[in-house]
């Protein structure tokens, strides 16, 4: 057989076995993000120092206590996700009760549902592209790991945005469906709940949904009515005090974007711009009136996509700001992928290459990401500190830092020590962002240290108290906090990970 006869062979055995070929390529890909999902929800620690606080704050929700502080309260443990995450993470613990897993278990499962509401939100274009669709969705979780499977906001973002994409594909574009219209308001205002910028990832499909000519401005109008609403609401409960929330923002905004970050961002950030090759594709003979509201769709993603960008950019954000929008990266390719007629193979080629390219690049995220679990390490560190609590019954404790920022993982485990009745007053990751922002702690904190309201702190094995420098470069804690801490507690005991700091009196 001659080698353009073998090819040609070879083609039409694929083609006649595409779905089951497709098939067995959607089942790998879910295995694949259920085991590193399985792996992640498991494991008895964080790779994240945010991760920790996020749990803690929701966990405390159960007891009452507000996740939002006021600038001058002597706590330093709020952040700025918004209230629906802390609720998704408190109803979890509601659910399975005080243990880390718990804090981690929404994220896993909202990481492991992105692909199959993507999947479920092509399925009008045929199972072809639903299939594909589901794979690119999982080649995306598995690419941004471990920040698609944390318990930040950003797989609740991304699961919300797929779920607007399924109801807007689902919508009959000859009526003017005021349920589907509510309910993506509903995963905008989640959005914005979630963080407050979060609106970005469902616009564009707001957009689309709006443009039919059956809904327009009044459906708009009415969306945007339903999605402010929602994203207020939790703000009625005095849990979530709204004053408190948006005073941090104000520092934060003046945050910069440095031209280095940006580059960073955008050497990652050429995927979610696919959807404008194959757009290019799809319109390349002629611009209808289809193509006319597909290009307002592609327009106002590719402006929140420039949001992401200079939103993640900030100190402390990263690339994981623009993995939200896989679900509308996916649905707009798709879109243009089926308005070809005549390039027909050659544009579903290069979307199955799409789909393998993004697959492969995930690999050796996949295999860092297994490198950082050191799971003996991590249940030794966890056992020593239910061995301190054992010890000293009766006491508060709490979790500090030491000297060396190698070291900091080891104080993630604080959840420990919360989870079991203990004060939570201070959170070093907290505490890394507002020293860089130049927010001095409050004269209350210092009286608080020097009163011991807590009666025991654990602090790295062998290092000073609490004089680490943070990510930025900077002392996170002042020299003034420092010395109050010297003046009011003294090691006490030394063991394998930590030090016990007692109380002088």
């Amino acid at each position: 057989m001659t080698p353009p006869a073998a090819a040609k062979a070879t083609w039409d055995f694929l083609c006649r076995h595409r779905h089951r070929l497709f098939g067995t390529a959607a089942a790998l890909a879910l295995a694949a993000v259920a085991a590193v999902a399985g792996s992640y929800l498991f494991y008895p620690g964080y790779l994240d120092h945010g991760e920790p606080s996020v749990a803690l704050i929701s966990w405390r929700l159960l007891e009452g206590i507000p996740a939002f502080t006021a600038l001058d309260d002597p706590r330093r443990i709020a952040n700025l996700y918004g209230p629906v995450t802390h609720i998704i993470h408190a109803a979890a613990f509601a659910l399975a009760g005080p243990l880390i897993a718990a804090g981690k278990a929404a994220a896993v499962v909202a990481a492991m549902l992105i692909p199959a509401a993507v999947f479920m939100g092509q399925r009008r274009r045929g199972i072809k592209a639903a299939l594909i669709g589901l794979v690119i969705a999982a080649a995306l979780v598995l690419l941004h790991v471990p920040t698609s499977i944390w318990n930040r906001p950003d797989s609740f973002l991304a699961l919300i945005a797929a779920l607007a994409v399924w109801t807007a594909n689902a919508a009959d574009p000859a009526r003017a469906e005021w349920p589907k219209s509510v309910l993506i308001a509903v995963c905008g205002g989640l959005a914005v709940g979630l963080k407050i910028h979060g609106g970005i990832y469902v616009a564009p499909v707001v957009v689309w949904h709006c443009l039919n000519p059956h809904r327009g401005v009044h459906a708009f109008a009415v969306m945007c009515a339903v999605g402010a609403g929602v994203a207020l609401l939790p703000f009625a409960f005095p849990v979530f005090p709204l004053a408190n929330y948006l005073a941090w923002f104000a520092p934060v905004i003046g945050k910069e974007s440095p031209p280095a970050n940006v580059l960073n961002m955008l050497r990652y950030a050429a995927i979610y711009l696919v959807p404008v090759a194959f757009f290019a594709a799809a319109t390349m003979r002629a611009v209808d009136a289809m193509a006319r509201r597909e290009m307002a769709y592609l327009a106002t993603y590719v402006a929140c996509w420039a949001v992401a960008i200079y939103l993640g950019a900030k100190p402390g954000a990263g690339i994981h700001y623009l993995y939200p929008f896989a679900a509308l990266t996916i649905d707009l390719t798709l879109h243009h992928t089926l308005r070809v007629t005549d390039r027909r193979m050659a544009v579903w080629g290069a979307i199955v290459a799409f789909a393998a390219m993004v697959m492969a690049i995930g690999v050796p995220v996949q295999k860092r990401y297994y490198r950082a679990l050191h799971w003996q390490e991590v249940s030794r560190i966890g056992a020593e500190i239910r061995t301190v609590m054992a010890t000293y019954p009766g006491r508060t404790i709490e979790m500090g830092v030491g000297e060396n920022v190698a070291s900091y993982p080891r104080t993630f485990y604080k959840t420990i020590l919360v989870l079991a009745g203990n004060p939570y007053t201070l959170d070093a990751a907290v505490i890394i962002e507002w020293s860089k922002l130049g927010i001095p702690l409050a004269d209350a904190t210092l009286a608080m240290i020097r009163g011991c309201s807590t009666d025991l702190w654990l602090i790295p094995m062998g290092e000073r108290p609490f004089t680490m420098v943070g990510y930025y470069g900077n002392r996170i804690f002042e020299p003034a906090f420092v010395d109050a801490f010297h003046g009011s507690y003294a090691k006490a005991k030394s063991l394998e990970f930590f030090d016990v700091w007692a109380c002088k009196r």
